[in-house]
């Protein structure tokens, strides 16, 4: 295979299939190269509220979503507490949204090849790809291939992106949690456990700063979490993977693209620094791209864009997290608000805040007294009680059988 295209796109996730699609109407002729896609990611998969008015054909998505409007957060099961959403979240397997999405690209033009890029090297003009099934060579360049990236290591090695390890466990819909779900935070530690219900089965996984804790006690906090909320499950599929944040700082966009080249997503380090949630921005990336394919003079206008559109959101969301998570204020936060309604109202307002993408100061204090208004009307709302374990028993009310599926990559 010796082939060229004008863009050539490493990554058919949905930041580089939404890029190909976007690319691709334009009249672009565009290629994929992902020999796995479209394939199931360790996250939670949760899509916003903001994210459907941005994209509305993801209401496409909508039968194979399930709908959460509550989270508890926690530090023990005796120490919890639920917070009732402005607007609910959709959780999806990524799986599912991949493969939506590399259809689209298709259908609009763009071509996929299941080929595994070796490696890639630049020539006055554009790059020549070494794949498993030939050399491809492309003028532009655009990198959607996850935290560990290639071509970020290749097109710009001096973009230093915070690489924050996850594990994540898929175990089948044994006594699901519902419409809710859990966000479990820890003594002395700047990640936090989720359990996402999905369509089938759950999502449970554990994200921690780069070196603090190993894959053994990921795993080993996944497994006790399992047995004291839902005891008697098999032992699910596991996956482990890095998301590439802006933890460690992002004041310079300059190197998330160039003249023939490009950075989305988790590549370019755009998973929100305090959440680690990185599919909206990842898509938020695609559609600046195709922006500033239509403006001229790409990686300029690009680097721009991004900086315009992730530069407030990062210094923000770096501050909450050095201020709640990587400090003890945020744990005494989330324990204060098993009996103070102030407290409680914070935290309520602060996560509606984060699940809208708003970081309004007064929008925040008008949550912050509207949810403090109606918890001491009806402290019911808060639900503060002890997270007691359902059993495993066989099969729930939805037909799932308790036995393990392949979801993991």
């Amino acid at each position: 295979m010796r082939a060229t295209a004008q863009v050539g796109i490493i990554g058919a996730g949905p930041a580089g299939a939404r890029a190909a699609e976007l690319l691709a109407r334009r009249g672009v002729s565009v290629v994929l190269l992902d020999p796995r896609a479209p394939w199931e990611k360790p996250c939670g998969g949760g899509l916003t509220p903001p994210l459907f008015e941005g994209i509305p054909e993801l209401e496409e998505l909508a039968p194979e979503a399930r709908t959460v409007g509550r989270v508890r957060i926690e530090v023990t099961p005796d120490e919890g507490f639920s917070v009732e959403l402005e607007r609910p979240i959709r959780i999806i397997s990524r799986k599912t949204l991949a493969a939506w999405q590399l259809e689209r690209a298709r259908a609009a033009g763009a071509v996929h090849l299941p080929a595994k890029v070796r490696s890639i090297t630049h020539y006055e003009g554009g790059w020549s790809l070494d794949t498993d099934q030939g050399e491809l060579r492309v003028p532009f360049l655009v990198g959607a291939d996850g935290a560990a990236s290639l071509v970020r290591r290749v097109a710009a090695p001096k973009l230093a992106v915070e690489l924050a390890p996850t594990r994540v466990a898929y175990p089948p819909e044994c006594g699901a949690v519902g419409d809710a779900m859990v966000l479990k935070f820890y003594e002395g530690l700047a990640g936090y456990l989720w359990d996402f219900p999905r369509p089938g089965h759950r999502s449970v996984g554990i994200g921690v700063p780069n070196g603090t804790w190993a894959r053994p006690l990921l795993d080993a906090e996944i497994d006790a979490y399992r047995d004291s909320s839902h005891p008697g499950c098999v032992d699910p599929d596991r996956a482990g993977a890095v998301i590439g944040t802006a933890q460690l700082g992002h004041g310079d966009f300059s190197q998330i693209a160039g003249e023939n080249y490009a950075l989305l997503g988790d590549a370019a380090g755009f998973a929100d620094p305090l959440t680690g949630e990185g599919i909206q921005n990842a898509l938020r990336s695609a559609g600046l791209l195709a922006a500033a394919w239509d403006q001229g003079h790409v990686g300029r206008v690009y680097r721009a864009l991004a900086q315009r559109a992730f530069s407030r959101e990062f210094v923000v969301a770096r501050l909450l997290r050095r201020t709640l998570l990587e400090r003890e204020a945020g744990l005494r936060l989330i324990r204060s608000a098993r009996t103070s309604d102030v407290a409680y109202a914070v935290v309520a307002a602060a996560l509606n805040g984060l699940n809208e993408h708003d970081g309004n100061a007064v929008r925040l204090l008008r949550r912050w007294y509207g949810t403090l208004r109606k918890v001491r009307k009806d402290p019911s709302l808060a639900q503060r009680t002890t997270r007691a374990p359902v059993p495993c028993e066989g099969e729930t009310d939805n037909a799932h059988p308790c036995q393990s599926t392949h979801h993991a990559a």
